[in-house]
């Protein structure tokens, strides 16, 4: 689960990994000719699986789905200058949520412990190995948890507390995410803002994901030896060619494989993990969407949220919007 952490913390949520040098690299420039051919068939199955943005029509309204990353890198400013015109004429930004809700986080966490918690059922030590469990042990350890404190912690927290790659935004004010520098323009232009969600809607998702999982999730992460910041480069390099749907693809294909664990197992774990995260609070959106009045609107969301079967772009089209691609 730590490597999904990481790879969430990447595409969807507002953290920032501070780490050691980068040592990735992008794993499509190392993929076989066949590998290149099962890529290639699997993304043609893949409902809107390029393009960062665009654009949904029905009537007289127009939807711009973004696709964000939140993590910052400096390429990003020239993307501004192409988004900046659509943001300052639109009617109403959606973002996943906005600042005035995140800031709410802390609060909701505090209140509602049964998010971080194990309060009922078998604690980790039961559920993990006793060599994984002696490990996570000694890991959290250095964080100041005891081992009896850290038994009683979710594992999808666990994840996020040792998250590190050394593969941060790239450039000059690289902290800055997508999201942030859109309602930045929103604010500066007095366009009203929303959120899609609520501060710990995406954390609850994490939550969501039966305990036991969670905990093989991170047993298989602190049993491989495979380099992370491959995937985060991957995913990087991907976004920013507009490509993202190949780096999911092939993080479902690496992910693990140094493990001797049947392919079929951890592919049904990452594909709960994703549909928990991705896909309900996809459909979760819809009806803020529809019901937030306005010609002309800004959708903007992590990038992983726009491909797939269930990706809002489907979604939308499904709901009998036409859809075009725009620059970005």
């Amino acid at each position: 689960m730590l490597r999904l952490i990481i790879f969430v913390l990447f595409c969807l949520t507002s953290a920032t990994v501070a780490a050691a040098q980068c040592r990735g690299t992008d794993l499509r420039d190392r993929l076989t000719p066949s590998a290149q051919e099962r890529l290639k068939r699997e993304i043609a199955k893949v409902p809107f699986a390029y393009g960062n943005h665009w654009i949904a029509t029905k009537g007289k309204q127009r939807i711009h789905v973004i696709g964000t990353q939140h993590t910052g890198d400096s390429r990003m400013r020239s993307i501004m200058r192409t988004l900046r015109p659509v943001i300052e004429k639109a009617d109403a930004v959606l973002l996943e949520v906005t600042r005035l809700e995140l800031a709410k986080m802390e609060n909701v966490l505090r209140d509602n412990r049964s998010l971080i918690l194990i309060t009922k059922g078998p604690t980790l030590p039961q559920m993990m190995s006793a060599a994984t469990w002696s490990q996570l042990s000694v890991l959290m350890k250095l964080q100041g948890y005891a081992p009896e404190q850290t038994a009683l912690i979710q594992p999808w927290y666990l994840s996020l507390s040792l998250a590190q790659s050394g593969c941060g935004g790239r450039g000059f004010a690289s902290y800055s995410g997508l999201d942030d520098r859109i309602e930045d323009v929103a604010i500066r232009n007095r366009v009203p803002i929303g959120s899609l969600e609520r501060s710990m809607d995406g954390v609850s998702s994490l939550a969501k994901q039966p305990i036991r999982d969670q905990a093989k999730l991170l047993e298989l992460d602190l049993a491989s030896d495979l380099n992370i910041d491959d995937q985060v480069v991957t995913q990087r390099n991907a976004y920013f060619s507009e490509t993202l749907a190949e780096a999911l693809l092939i993080k479902e294909w690496t992910m693990y494989r140094d493990i001797d664990i049947p392919r079929s197992e951890v592919v049904r774990l990452l594909r709960q993990f994703d549909n928990l995260l991705l896909d309900r609070r996809n459909k979760a959106w819809m009806p803020v969407i529809l019901r937030t009045k306005g010609n002309t609107l800004v959708v903007a969301v992590g990038a992983a949220h726009l491909p797939g079967r269930n990706g809002i772009l489907n979604l939308l089209h499904k709901r009998g919007y036409s859809m075009s691609r725009a620059a970005f």
